[in-house]
């Protein structure tokens, strides 16, 4: 949130012999809000999870996701899921980023999808207690479709 990550465009400041491009797409500049969402790859893994769990507020934009995390106008069910899913799709992101720059095969964008989704359905299963989030697996299945 910060915009702390040691992504490709800060590493070229910190060494001017460091390529700084996108190991994700191979394309731009790797900047906090390129990496997350506006890179080809990673805005196709967010799109399939948030679209339709946002409808027309969808964005791959950084501010624009962080303004709908904080103050969106959205049911408090889909707030949590899009804030879990949001967390989730960094996290997942950057190890997959982090992988690549260290070797590991690359996943596709299909293969980060259901990870994420796998994810986010394995927390709802321990929230089930909780009568507030009683309809939110329900709602996850209708947003993902799985």
């Amino acid at each position: 949130m910060h915009n702390r990550l040691p992504t490709g465009a800060r590493m070229a400041m910190w060494n001017s012999g460091n390529d700084g491009s996108c190991i994700l797409c191979h394309q731009h500049l790797e900047t906090r809000n390129h990496l997350f969402f506006a890179c080809s790859y990673s805005s196709t893994v967010w799109k399939k999870l948030t679209q339709n769990l946002v409808g027309n507020l969808y964005s791959a934009d950084w501010e624009d996701i962080v303004h709908q995390l904080t103050q969106g106008r959205i049911s408090p069910i889909h707030r949590f899921l899009l804030r879990y899913v949001f967390q989730t799709a960094v996290h997942t992101i950057w190890r997959e980023r982090n992988g690549r720059k260290h070797g590991d095969q690359s996943k596709s964008e299909d293969i980060l999808f259901r990870m994420i989704d796998r994810q986010v359905k394995n927390r709802i299963a321990t929230l089930k207690h909780d009568k507030r989030m009683q309809t939110a697996y329900q709602s996850w299945i209708g947003v993902v479709g799985t």
